[in-house]
């Protein structure tokens, strides 16, 4: 304080040569923080090679070989890094670790970036030239999202910047979509509602890097998207509209008015019935975004729209009374108990009346159970 405000002209001889380093700290902190109350990065990024003698610091300067970044890294080392407005060696950076230092340094101090925010951010490879790290950038990375990986490997690719579209795989496809939805906090069975509310919609993609993705693969198709991370999981109206082509195939008005008895609690073996009972009519359609649509083409008949399971039920139907008459066929084959049928069984008729009368028995009871089905098939 005394050469600083001109009590005494100068320091001691040879002050810095015996504990040079400790002596040096206490003078800069004592300079940055009492007398100027700044930051040594601020003084750093002012870049005033006179700084030092102009505050009358001039042996401390020459101590460190006229470096201010390695006077202030002595005094500050934590907060200051070897690099940051001074140049270093080329075998600093054959170092993996001060590299990654450096970059998570940049990221995450320099800029404020939380490693699972980039993706939201534009970083260009002008921020590490900005910064001074332009010989460590353009000799081991030219490329940001290379510098990231190394920094980060915890990260997904897609996390990092822009990845080319040939990277993306069905796999990694898959992945990036899951990702994406974690990211959310959404639970899977709550995606549908989530299109309902126009939550989940192109700005989701967008906002986490995938909007390329998600126009250039699924041609803005949510669904396509969806079934990409969880194949079969949807139908397509659950996730948003489908064209009025989609409901000209007979396939898929069945798979809707299957998926709408299924959501009413019925199995397949029960529509038919539930139907001609008037259990399940045209009122449960309604409660369906698809409602509208079936009820239309079923044209006041639920028969229309569940064609194929009446079809089965008449193919099931013309089948078994196929049987039946196959049955009769068989019972009118079974010996008689006549005189030519004693003479040609002799002491074994009563075991062929046996058999006979038990095989009759089993044709009966068939019969009776073809007879009952066929009842619910009956209009």
């Amino acid at each position: 304080l005394n050469v600083y405000i001109g009590i005494e002209r100068s320091f001691p001889v040879n002050f810095l040569q015996h504990e040079g380093e400790a002596r040096a700290r206490i003078l800069i902190r004592f300079l940055v923080e009492k007398i100027l109350q700044t930051t040594p990065e601020a003084i750093l990024d002012g870049k005033e090679e006179t700084f030092f003698i102009r505050h009358k610091l001039q042996n401390v300067y020459r101590f460190f070989n006229y470096s201010t970044n390695r006077a202030l890294r002595n005094a500050y080392p934590e907060e200051i890094p070897p690099w940051l407005h001074s140049r270093s060696s080329a075998h600093y950076w054959e170092d993996a670790a001060n590299r990654i230092e450096a970059v998570r340094w940049l990221m995450e101090v320099r800029l404020k970036l939380s490693p699972d925010s980039f993706y939201r951010h534009n970083i260009s490879k002008s921020v590490f030239s900005r910064h001074g790290l332009s010989y460590m950038f353009n000799q081991y990375y030219n490329s940001v999202s290379r510098a990231l990986a190394e920094a980060y490997p915890q990260l997904e690719p897609w996390e990092l910047g822009k990845v080319p579209y040939d990277y993306w795989t069905d796999e990694r496809t898959a992945q990036a979509i899951r990702w994406m939805v974690a990211k959310k906090g959404w639970a899977v069975e709550s995606l549908p509602e989530k299109v309902r509310a126009r939550e989940l919609n192109r700005k989701t993609f967008s906002e986490f890097g995938l909007a390329t993705l998600f126009e250039k693969k699924f041609s803005k198709n949510i669904y396509r998207a969806i079934s990409a991370a969880w194949p079969g999981r949807f139908q397509p109206w659950e996730l948003g509209k489908v064209s009025s082509d989609y409901w000209t195939r007979q396939g898929n008005i069945y798979q809707a008015s299957m998926w709408i008895a299924e959501k009413e609690g019925l199995e397949v073996h029960q529509i038919p019935p539930a139907i001609r009972r008037r259990d399940f009519t045209e009122k449960a359609l309604k409660k369906y975004s698809i409602g509208a649509v079936l009820k239309k083409l079923c044209q006041g008949k639920l028969e229309r729209i569940f064609a194929p399971l009446f079809w089965k039920e008449h193919k099931t139907y013309l089948e078994e009374h196929k049987l039946l008459r196959k049955i009769a066929a068989l019972k009118n084959s079974q010996p008689k108990s006549n005189l030519f049928e004693l003479l040609l069984y002799g002491f074994f008729m009563a075991e062929v009346q046996r058999n006979t009368s038990q095989n009759n028995q089993r044709y009966d009871r068939i019969a009776r159970r073809i007879q009952r089905r066929s009842i619910l098939y009956s209009d």
